[in-house]
């Protein structure tokens, strides 16, 4: 991927050829900052929305599934979400040591709810066990969902 400034301009130009893996950081005016890849960048444009409107649509995303998180946390240990290619991947760690296929059966519907009420791209939800988190997500790449400050002990 080549990023270049146009001198007359200061504009980025981003192309996602061979290497569209390489990281773009975006920072707004709140003091956020978000990593993306090249790739995800364009993705978003092909949504037909700007970056402004993805990134309030994302928030609005993470607080409807902090929510969800919180009311199925007798189930639900955390929730961490990281960006996987042109998607968004939403990991969730059930309080059980194996696998939760009653907390898969409550996850589906949420999938179907998410995917049609966020104009952000694919959405994956995915349940991994705690011990093997570092396996599945990359700890400078991720962000927690659940527990949050208002509903840890």
């Amino acid at each position: 991927m080549n990023v270049e400034r146009e001198t007359s301009s200061d504009a980025i130009r981003i192309r996602a050829q061979g290497d569209g893996d390489r990281p773009v950081v975006l920072h707004p005016e709140d003091d956020d900052v978000f990593v993306r890849t090249g790739r995800q960048v364009i993705e978003a444009c092909r949504l037909g929305i700007s970056i402004e409107v993805w990134m309030h649509e994302f928030r609005e995303m993470l607080e409807r599934v902090r929510q969800w998180s919180r009311t199925h946390e007798a189930r639900v240990q955390a929730c961490y979400a990281a960006p996987r290619g042109a998607s968004i991947g939403l990991y969730f760690i059930p309080r059980t040591e194996g696998f939760d296929f009653d907390l898969a059966d409550d996850l589906a519907p949420l999938n179907r709810d998410l995917v049609k009420s966020f104009n952000i791209g694919m959405i994956e939800i995915h349940q991994i066990p705690e011990r093997e988190r570092d396996r599945f997500i990359s700890p400078d790449a991720v962000r927690t969902v659940f527990p949050d400050a208002q509903s840890a002990p």
